[in-house]
């Protein structure tokens, strides 16, 4: 009698187990199914959004023809190509001159009681001034060029 009823409960454990082991492995499947549902549904959105903002864009390039922005910085290269080059040797040439605001301080005296302040002159110069904000625009522009040529070339 002790032996069939060892064998019962040794029969029922395994039974246990498994029962237990396909719950555990169903939980699994189906938690991964969900996952996989809500992943599918974040990608639908995140398409649907994408569809929508290359539409927007494209209702942009309708409402402003790309080819005016193509003349518009080709124009702004231009000049700031002839602010740094050729402006330069024409101007000197023809002997144009520019004038620029000078700002010197004062010296002081007996511990800042006297004297100080700023003076403003007026300088004539003998040819072209050529600012730093001139020949950083130009490395931008150059760089800008240089950059979209290479990214053209690698694709």
């Amino acid at each position: 009698m002790s032996r069939c009823l060892l064998s019962v409960i040794i029969i029922m454990g395994m039974e246990l187990i498994t029962m237990i082991g396909g719950t555990v492995v169903g939980f699994i499947f189906r938690y991964m199914a969900e996952r996989a549902k809500e992943r599918h549904e974040i990608f639908r959105r995140a398409i649907g959004w994408k569809k929508s903002e290359d539409d927007s864009a494209d209702k942009a390039a309708k409402r402003v023809p790309i080819d005016a922005g193509k003349w518009v910085r080709r124009a702004i290269v231009a000049c700031v190509l002839f602010a740094v080059v050729l402006a330069p040797f024409i101007l000197s040439v023809m002997g144009y001159s520019t004038i620029v605001e000078v700002e010197t301080e004062n010296p002081e005296y007996f511990f800042g009681l006297f004297g100080g302040g700023t003076e403003i002159m007026f300088v004539e110069l003998k040819g072209y001034l050529m600012s730093p904000e001139v020949r950083q625009t130009l490395t931008a522009i150059v760089g800008f060029y240089f950059g979209n040529a290479s990214a053209a070339a690698k694709t």
